[in-house]
């Protein structure tokens, strides 16, 4: 990446910004997994449900303590919604603060300037044009911020309904071979519990082998969404020292004028 401060470097690296961001906004990080996965309310991961109390409202709550593995993740998983979006919040109101700085400037830029000509009306509005683009480029680095924070609050909340989905799916299997079981204990003199509790428990692990694989593509999207965010502050560090590169040029001018 270039430090070159022409006003076509610098709108290029807006341009890079916006894509970021609209990268972040689509999804395009997302392993496929997940993006093929159904969305969830941000409020999922507030949620405080425990799937397992199914099995203290069927009877059979002393399989609990054999697959309470499985509500593990729920535990890591769930956080507070609104400070996410709080957090989003203060970055989008930086955006929007950067943009309408950006605004004002090239605005009076323009109308300060419409009646100068020659080299200097050229100039100026070269470099105003780079000031403007520049400080938006602060606010789209912002809004990616915002972005990401918004996205990766719906992607975790999502995962936590996924969980939550794939635990009812097993005891749903689980439930009805325990209920079963100890409506046969008194002829089998216990045997059919006996037999009952390691297919139940194989159940589980097969559910928790699921569970991982969902928590293996968060984080390899997590990871993925790093990188872009990252990507975005390496552009607005370039962009930082352009402005400072046009700044150090327009005062060399001015003291030798």
């Amino acid at each position: 990446m270039t430090t070159a401060t022409d006003a076509g470097t610098i709108a290029a690296l807006l341009n890079e910004l916006r894509t970021t961001t609209s990268s972040i906004a689509n999804d395009e990080w997302l392993s496929q997994d997940l993006a093929a996965t159904p969305k969830a309310n941000m409020n999922e991961l507030g949620s405080s449900g425990k799937p397992l109390q199914a099995l203290d409202s069927a009877g059979v709550g002393f399989l609990t303590p054999m697959i309470s593995f499985l509500e593990e993740p729920l535990n890591q998983l769930r956080g507070n919604p609104d400070g996410v979006q709080q957090g989003a919040g203060e970055f989008q109101d930086a955006s929007k603060s950067a943009t309408t700085v950006a605004d004002t400037y090239r605005e009076k830029a323009s109308s300060e300037t419409s009646g100068w000509t020659g080299d200097s009306a050229t100039d100026y509005a070269k470099t105003g044009k780079e000031i403007a683009d520049g400080v938006l480029s602060v606010a789209e680095t912002a809004l990616t911020n915002a972005t990401a924070m918004i996205k990766a609050g719906e992607v975790v909340a999502q995962v936590v309904a996924e969980v939550t989905r794939l635990i009812t799916e097993a005891l749903g299997k689980i439930v009805p071979i325990m209920t079963q079981a100890i409506a046969a204990a008194p002829a089998t003199f216990g045997q059919s519990i006996a037999a009952a509790i390691p297919q139940c428990v194989q159940i589980a692990v097969d559910c928790g082998v699921q569970i991982a694989g969902k928590l293996a593509e968060l984080l390899a999207s997590g990871e993925n969404l790093i990188k872009l965010v990252e990507g975005a502050q390496a552009v607005l560090k370039v962009v930082k020292q352009a402005l400072s590169v046009i700044g150090d040029k327009s005062t060399s001018q001015e003291a030798t004028a």
